[in-house]
């Protein structure tokens, strides 16, 4: 068995909750230190001007990723939306469940939940508010759903990050909009990746069948991004304002599924 660095922080590293600006910090001293694959820095320091959607509707849901790897996305999606409860399901060392090996590459081996721990503990806002579940993301029935929202708000985001078959995906897919605020976001990792061919497959399967209110919202190189259809074209346009203010330059739109929606450009991020 691997052996887990259970090595306590110190210094600087001692979490972010006495810092003013958690998410930024994060990013700053933290967000480099952590593996995983979760697009450029500046994709991820994009999705700060949810912060202004989510108080416009007094949106104060958490973070739910499933596939966290060390966790590297899940601090940062939960210092972004703090004060909040934020919930991370994987494996972990479950690894015989990985039947397509997704996130078992880089340095550090596949992810532990104490390993994920440590990250949390190092560089989240208020840790404790952060809770690992170690199952089978197929695993998750109507009782398991109907658990998690009689212990969670529905979340503000939630990451897709896990097993990269087309069945995980569709399954992973069809659960998040389930545990979704209808103000909240849908993130899909390594849409289009050829790597993972599972995962454009699956979204394409859960896209065509429309039968989930959730539906395209942006698109970047490593991710693609979803949320309610109540809520799309305003949201579309937010986005995009958000995008060109920031960036001075003008939003790419492109066809996904019946809906124009913004592609933007954050670099190489495979």
């Amino acid at each position: 068995m691997r052996k887990t660095d259970t090595t306590e922080p110190t210094g600087p590293e001692r979490g972010m909750s006495e810092v003013h600006d958690p998410f930024r910090a994060y990013l700053e001293r933290g967000f480099d230190s952590v593996e995983g694959w979760p697009g450029t820095k500046e994709s991820v320091l994009f999705l700060e001007v949810l912060k202004d959607w989510f108080r416009m509707h007094s949106e104060q849901g958490g973070a739910l990723e499933i596939g966290i790897h060390h966790a590297k996305y899940l601090i940062a999606l939960h210092n972004l939306l703090t004060p909040c409860r934020s919930l991370g399901i994987d494996l972990f060392e479950d690894q015989a469940r990985n039947i397509d090996f997704s996130g078992m590459g880089g340095t550090d081996g596949p992810p532990t939940i104490e390993t994920c721990r440590r990250h949390i503990s190092a560089f989240a806002a208020n840790p404790d508010a952060i809770h690992l579940m170690s199952v089978d993301s197929l695993a998750l029935g109507p009782l398991e759903i109907k658990d998690l929202l009689r212990t969670y708000p529905r979340f503000a985001v939630t990451s897709i990050d896990g097993g990269h078959t087309a069945l995980h995906l569709s399954i992973d897919f069809m659960t998040a909009t389930q545990l979704t605020s209808p103000f909240g976001v849908i993130a899909v990792d390594d849409l289009f990746h050829p790597d993972w061919p599972g995962v454009t497959e699956g979204i394409f399967r859960v896209l065509s069948r429309k039968e989930f209110p959730f539906v395209p919202l942006f698109i970047t190189r490593k991710k693609a991004f979803f949320c309610h259809i109540s809520v799309q074209k305003n949201f579309v346009t937010f986005i995009a304002e958000q995008f060109s203010t920031r960036y001075t330059r003008d939003v790419r739109y492109v066809d996904f599924f019946g809906c124009q929606v913004p592609s933007f450009n954050f670099g190489t991020e495979y």
